[in-house]
């Protein structure tokens, strides 16, 4: 079995950025590496990160935060450097806030928010209203010319988590893996994500307790496995699910497995 660690790409300005392939498939293939990464946002890439990031030949990158997190924090990967960037927001727009109005939004509500049920309607949203979008996506991953690509949104562990996950599940990984890789976001973000709850708490003014927050700041076993047992009980398996709730074409989804096994 492989270690998770494999699979890192040490950069000085990322937390969560790595390959999702190398690993076994149920029938006994292997996912290819080299072909599709997930990450955190690309805003704080060093010249060293650069020089990096340009040696993966990396082609398309699928970008999955809102305007605003595009705004608040700009990529330092540009067009301009021969990288197709599409810009594919995975979130509902009643749950996009400017930093003002997160901060009205935490002090107002600071007694009633739930952080949780709030993760469990985004992981709901992602595999059952954003639909189209996971649709644009995946028909971008299954094009050759399109490849190596990246997905990434924010944190790199809910939006690009959740699509990373469905795509190794696609190609065959077993989902007990697909889990642990799912969840190995926890311990590379853990840095990031005590500087996030201390703005939390600063802009709740300290009404939000750090046990309350923590289901925001983390992926969690159940978050997959809720959705994931809902696609599986309404559509038997990942593919079909793809098909029939997400519209994607047939051959992309065949294109796509023969693009990343081997």
């Amino acid at each position: 079995m492989k270690t998770l660690g494999e699979n890192l790409v040490q950069f000085n300005g990322l937390y969560n950025f790595r390959d999702i392939g190398g690993y076994k498939t149920n029938n006994g293939g292997i996912m290819k590496k080299g072909v599709l990464f997930r990450s955190d946002e690309l805003s704080r890439l060093s010249e060293k990160d650069i020089e990096l990031f340009k040696r993966l030949e990396i082609k398309l990158i699928c970008d999955l935060r809102t305007d605003q997190e595009r705004k608040s924090k700009p990529s330092k990967i540009k067009s301009e450097q021969g990288i197709e960037i599409v810009n594919i927001s995975i979130q509902d727009k009643s749950q996009e806030f400017t930093r003002f109005e997160f901060f009205k939004f935490l002090v107002s509500k600071s007694n009633s928010i739930d952080f949780k049920s709030i993760m469990n309607d985004m992981y709901h949203n992602m595999a059952f209203i954003n639909c189209n979008k996971l649709n644009e996506v995946i028909t971008l991953l299954s094009i050759q010319n399109n490849l190596p690509a990246l997905i990434h949104c924010t944190g790199g562990k809910d939006r690009t988590g959740f699509i990373s996950a469905l795509i190794q599940l696609l190609v065959g990984v077993p989902y007990h893996v697909v889990m642990e890789e799912y969840l190995y976001s926890n311990y590379l973000i853990e840095p990031k994500m005590k500087k996030v709850e201390k703005m939390i708490k600063w802009m709740s003014l300290f009404q939000v307790s750090s046990e309350r927050i923590k289901p925001m700041l983390e992926v969690r076993r159940e978050y997959l496995d809720d959705v994931y047992n809902v696609i599986i009980k309404e559509y038997g398996d990942i593919e079909t699910y793809l098909c029939e709730a997400c519209d994607i074409k047939l051959k992309s989804l065949m294109d796509l497995k023969n693009l990343l096994l081997k």
